[in-house]
C-alpha cells in the first residue's frame, strides 16, 4: 500500500462528524461545501485526494467539429487521475452536463473514487449501474461538446466560500461534505483518531451505566 492509499484508508476509518470535531478543537475553520451539493446515493461516501477541474460555457455555443477540439484538453485529465483522488469540477455558468457515464468509467478505471460536481450531472442510470459515486449542483441532458470547456487544472477552485486545493482532503457523505487543507490533513488526522478513541470509551462507559454527563468530565467528549 502507498503512503497515498494508506493516508486514504485511516481517513476512511473515520466519520465526517469527528473530522469536523478535529478541525473546531484543533481552532482549525471547518470549511464545508454548501448543501445544493447532493449524493447520487444517500448510502454513498467519498474520501480522497482533490483533483480540480474549472470549466465555463461557451456561450455562443460553437459547432460540434470545434467543440471537439476544446474539449480535448479536458478528456486528457481522465489519463491524470491517480488513484484515491476525487475529482473537483466547477462550473458556476453552464447549463450542460458536465459529467456523465463514459467519464465515471474513465475515472473509476484510473482508481479515481468519486467526483464532487458543482455542475450538472448526466447519465444518472449508468453511474448507478456502476456505482460510482457523484455528488452534483443539478441535472442536465444537454451534451457538453461545443457549449463548455475546461479553463483550468489543477488550480485552486471555489464552492460557495470554501476555496478547494489540490491535494486537498475531500470527505464527503451523505450528511455533507468538508475539504481539509492539504497543510492541515495530517494534524487533523492524528486528532480525529484521538477523538474516535475516546467515544469508543464513552460508548462503551454509557452502555455500561454512565451518565453522558460522568463520562464526558472523564474523556472530554461526548
Amino acid at each position: 500500500m502507498t503512503e497515498v492509499a494508506e493516508f486514504c484508508e485511516r481517513y476512511r476509518r473515520l466519520y465526517l462528524g469527528v473530522v469536523c470535531d478535529a478541525m473546531y478543537e484543533l481552532g482549525l475553520d471547518e470549511p464545508v461545501l454548501p448543501t445544493h451539493l447532493r449524493p447520487l446515493f444517500s448510502e454513498q461516501r467519498i474520501v480522497g485526494i482533490a483533483h480540480t477541474v474549472l470549466g465555463r460555457s461557451i456561450d455562443p455555443w460553437i459547432p460540434w467539429d470545434e467543440g471537439v477540439e476544446r474539449i480535448t484538453s479536458y478528456l486528457r485529465v481522465f489519463e491524470e487521475l491517480e488513484p484515491d483522488s476525487v475529482l473537483v469540477s466547477v462550473n458556476p455558468d453552464s447549463s450542460v452536463g458536465h459529467f456523465g457515464e463514459l467519464t465515471g468509467n474513465a475515472a473509476q478505471k484510473r482508481g479515481c473514487v468519486g467526483v464532487v460536481l458543482d455542475g450538472n450531472l448526466r447519465d444518472v442510470e449508468g453511474l448507478r449501474d456502476i456505482g460510482f459515486p457523484v455528488f452534483f449542483r443539478d441535472l442536465s441532458p444537454l451534451n457538453a461538446i461545443g457549449r463548455w470547456e475546461m479553463v483550468g487544472h489543477q488550480v485552486p477552485v471555489e464552492i460557495g466560500a470554501v476555496t478547494v486545493c489540490p491535494g486537498d482532503v475531500v470527505f464527503a457523505e451523505f450528511e455533507g461534505i468538508v475539504v481539509v487543507p492539504n497543510d492541515q490533513a495530517s494534524a487533523v488526522l492524528e486528532k480525529a483518531e484521538e477523538i474516535v478513541a475516546a467515544e469508543a470509551r464513552v460508548r462503551d462507559e454509557v452502555q455500561a451505566g454512565a451518565t453522558p454527563i460522568e463520562s464526558f468530565h472523564r474523556h472530554g467528549h461526548i
